[in-house]
């Protein structure tokens, strides 16, 4: 949760051109690209992508974090 949050912190002073550049990045270097794509559609159908109350903001970053947890449960694992 810490790094989701670092990273939105971090987007929300870049420029507008940068800050696409940044999302598209992250977009294409995500390990579960098929995953981030359906969680991102689910949460955009429910409109919770714009935040309008605390109880969607924590709605959103639940969804996003569990999606970083599924996403790097492979990667801190020892061969």
């Amino acid at each position: 949760m810490q790094r989701l949050t670092t990273r939105a912190h971090f987007n929300d002073g870049l420029p507008g051109d940068l800050a696409r550049q940044m999302v598209q990045q992250f977009c294409d270097e995500h390990r579960e690209r098929c995953l981030q794509a359906f969680v991102y559609g689910c949460l955009g159908d429910h409109d919770l992508l714009r935040v309008c109350t605390d109880a969607e903001k924590y709605l959103l970053m639940a969804g996003l974090n569990l999606l970083e947890c599924l996403a790097n449960v492979g990667a801190n694992t020892a061969p």
